[in-house]
C-alpha cells in the first residue's frame, strides 16, 4: 500500500467518527437508542437492512466462489433479494405493527416468557461469535494482503465499531450504515464497470470464461444444482424474515415505510452482486496463479480474486477506497449486532427480569454498558481466534452457530404464519431442530443419496451442496412440520398470557395510526446529505490532486455518484415533512 491508500483509510475512519458524533444527539431515550424511536425514514432503514446482510466475506470468500464457479454465487445473494421482496409483501409490515422495540419482545408476546429467555440467552453468544468471525476474517485478509498487523486491525476496527454503537445507538449505527452503503455501492459499481469495459463487455466476459456453464465446475448432475439453488434461496428467505431479524423493520415510522425499506434492500441485492463479482470473473479469465501473488494466503489465495484486479488494473488510491469499503462491509453488521444485543439485554433481561421498574436514565445507562461489554467480548473472541494455531476451538464455535441458526429461525419465522400454537411450540421446535442438526452433522452420510442419481461417487462440490440441501430439507420438513403439528395441542390461554396474546393479535390487525407515529426529524436527511456530499467532494479532490487522465476520471465518477446520492438525501428532509402530513390525512384522501 502507498501513502495515498493509507491516507484514504485514515480519512475514512475520521469521517465515520465525525458522523457518529453528529448523530449521537438523536438518541435521547432508550427507545431511541435501541430502535431510533421508530422515527427513521425508509431509506435509512433499507440501508441498514442491506448492509447487515453481508460482510467483507463478500469480497473475499464469495469472490473466491465467483472466481472458481462463475455465476453460481449470484443465487446466494439473490436469495437475500427474494427474502426482502417477501418481507415487503408480507412480513415487514406485520413486524412493525406489533409495536415492539426488540425481536425478543415478539417472541415474548407470541410464545411467553420462557421462550423469550431461552431465545435471549442463545442469541447473545451467537451474536458475539458472529462479530468475532467477521472481525477476525477481515483482519486475516488485511494482514495477508496489505501487510497490516492482524491484532492492530482487530483492535482498531473493534474499537471503532464499539464507539459507533455506544455513542448514539441505533441512530449512529443506521446513519453510518447509510454513508457506508453509498461509499460501498459507488466504489463497487465503478470498479465493476471498469472491469467490464476492460474485458470488452458482457459477451466477451462469457466467451473468455473457462467455466463451462452457469452451474460452474464440479457438477455432473444439473438436478443437484437446481435443488441447491431452490433451497439456498429458501434458507436466505427464512434468515431474512424470521422474528430474530425483524429489528430491521422496527425502526421505521409505520408499516408503509417498513415495506419500502424491505423493497429497496431487495432491489439493491438484485443489482449489487452482479457488479461486485465482475472483477473476480474477469480475473478468472486471466488464468493467473493467485497463490504466487498472495503467498501469505496459502491455499486461500483465491480469496484475493477481487483485490487482484484492483491492485494491478485500477488507479492508485482505489485500493485504499476498496479497503475502506471492505471495512465498511464489516462495520455495518457488527455495529447493528452490538446495538441489537444491547436492546435485547435492556428490554428482555434488565427490564423484564432484573429491574421491571427501571427508569429511563437507568435503561440508557445499561444500554451503553451492555454495548461496551458486547464490543469488548467480540474483540477478545476475535483475538482468541487469531491466536489459536490449531483451529479446533474456532471450528467448534462455527459448528455451534450452524447447529443453532436454523432451529432458532424456523419457529421464529412461523410465529406469524401459524398463530394458534401452544407456547411450548417455540422451545419444543428448537429442541427438535437441535436433534435434527446433530443427526445431520454427526450421523448422516451423503453417500446415502447416491442411488437417487445412479452414481458411484459425488464430486467434492456435489457432496458439499447436497449436504447443505439435505440439512435444510430435514430442518424445514421435520422442525417446521413439528411446529405446524403442535397446533393440534393448542388451548386458549388464560390470565396474563391471554392479555399478551390478545394484544399480539390486535396489533397485527391494526394499522399504525398517525397519533402513534413518532415525528420524522428532517435533520436526518439534512445531516446525512451534507456529510455524503462532503465525502463525494473529498473523493473528487483526491482524483484531481493525485491523478490525471483516465485515472482522474475514475475518482471523479466515484465522487460524483456519492455527491448525487448526498443531494438525494439532502432533499429527503422535505420528504420527511410529507410523510408526516400524509400520516394525518383521513383514510381515502
Amino acid at each position: 500500500m502507498n501513502l495515498l491508500d493509507i491516507a484514504i483509510i485514515v480519512g475514512y475512519f475520521i469521517f465515520i467518527i465525525v458522523a457518529a458524533f453528529i448523530f449521537k444527539r438523536f438518541a435521547k431515550t432508550s427507545a431511541g437508542f435501541i430502535r431510533g424511536g421508530g422515527a427513521m425514514m425508509w431509506w435509512m432503514a433499507g440501508a441498514t437492512a442491506f448492509m447487515t446482510q453481508f460482510s467483507a466475506w463478500t469480497f473475499t470468500g464469495a469472490a473466491a466462489k465467483a472466481y472458481e464457479d462463475g455465476f453460481a454465487v449470484l443465487f446466494l445473494f439473490w436469495g437475500n433479494a427474494l427474502g426482502f421482496f417477501v418481507a415487503a409483501w408480507y412480513f415487514a409490515s406485520r413486524y412493525r405493527k406489533l409495536r415492539v422495540d426488540t425481536a425478543m419482545e415478539v417472541i415474548r408476546m407470541r410464545f411467553g416468557k420462557i421462550s423469550e429467555q431461552v431465545y435471549t440467552w442463545l442469541q447473545f453468544p451467537l451474536t458475539i461469535l458472529s462479530c468475532a468471525i467477521w472481525l477476525n476474517g477481515l483482519a486475516i485478509f488485511v494482514a495477508a494482503v496489505f501487510d497490516i498487523d492482524l491484532y492492530v486491525t482487530i483492535i482498531g476496527v473493534g474499537i471503532l465499531v464499539t464507539f459507533i454503537a455506544v455513542s448514539g445507538g441505533s441512530w449512529t449505527v443506521s446513519a453510518t450504515n447509510v454513508i457506508q452503503l453509498i461509499l460501498l455501492m459507488a466504489i463497487t459499481m465503478v470498479v465493476g464497470a471498469y472491469a467490464l469495459i476492460y474485458i470488452g463487455g458482457p459477451v466477451q466476459l462469457i466467451e473468455k470464461s473457462s467455466i463451462p456453464s452457469v452451474m460452474g465446475t464440479g457438477i455432473n448432475y444439473w438436478q443437484i444444482f437446481v435443488v441447491w439453488v431452490v433451497f439456498i434461496m429458501a434458507k436466505q428467505t427464512i434468515g431474512t424474515n424470521n422474528a430474530m431479524s425483524c429489528y430491521r423493520f422496527l425502526v421505521t415510522t409505520n408499516e408503509r415505510e417498513a415495506r419500502k425499506a424491505a423493497l429497496v434492500a431487495g432491489i439493491l441485492f438484485v443489482i449489487g452482486p452482479v457488479m461486485w463479482f465482475i472483477p473476480p470473473w474477469v480475473t478468472s479469465t486471466m488464468h493467473v496463479d493467485l497463490q504466487s501473488f498472495y503467498p501469505n494466503l496459502g491455499s486461500n489465495a483465491n480469496n484475493a480474486a477481487y483485490l487482484y484486479f484492483i491492485e494491478y488494473y485500477m488507479p492508485k488510491g482505489v485500493l485504499g477506497l476498496v479497503l475502506a469499503a471492505m471495512i465498511a462491509a464489516t462495520i455495518a453488521p457488527m455495529t447493528t449486532a452490538l446495538n441489537r444485543n444491547a436492546g435485547i439485554f435492556v428490554r428482555n433481561v434488565y427490564q423484564s427480569v432484573l429491574n421491571p421498574q427501571a427508569t429511563e436514565s437507568q435503561q440508557m445507562k445499561v444500554s451503553k454498558i451492555s454495548t461496551v461489554v458486547n464490543g469488548v467480548l467480540s474483540i477478545l473472541a476475535a483475538l482468541l481466534f487469531a491466536s489459536i494455531k490449531e483451529y479446533s476451538f474456532f471450528d467448534l464455535m462455527m459448528l455451534f452457530g450452524a447447529l443453532l441458526q436454523m432451529p432458532l429461525a424456523i419457529p421464529s419465522l412461523l410465529a406469524l404464519v401459524f398463530v394458534r400454537t401452544p407456547d411450548w411450540s417455540a422451545w419444543g421446535t428448537l429442541l427438535v431442530g437441535l436433534t435434527v442438526s446433530c443427526f445431520m452433522q454427526f450421523l448422516f452420510n451423503i453417500n446415502w443419496l447416491l442411488p437417487l442419481f445412479g452414481a458411484d461417487a459425488f464430486t467434492h462440490r456435489e457432496s458439499v451442496d447436497l449436504t447443505v440441501v439435505a440439512m435444510l430439507v430435514a430442518q424445514i420438513v421435520i422442525s417446521g412440520g413439528f411446529f405446524a403439528l403442535s397446533s393440534l395441542w393448542y388451548k386458549e390461554p388464560t390470565g396474563q398470557r391471554k392479555v399478551e396474546l390478545d394484544t399480539f393479535y390486535t396489533n397485527l390487525a391494526t394499522p399504525i395510526s398517525a397519533a402513534e407515529e413518532a415525528p420524522v426529524d428532517g435533520r436526518q436527511g439534512a445531516y446525512l446529505g451534507r456529510l455524503t456530499q462532503a465525502l463525494g467532494v473529498l473523493v473528487i479532490v483526491i482524483g484531481v490532486a493525485f491523478e490525471s487522465g483516465y485515472d482522474m476520471a475514475t475518482f471523479i465518477v466515484i465522487g460524483g455518484l456519492i455527491l448525487i446520492a448526498g443531494s438525494f438525501l439532502y432533499r429527503s428532509r422535505l420528504a420527511a415533512k410529507q410523510v408526516t402530513e400524509e400520516a394525518v390525512l383521513p383514510t381515502g384522501q
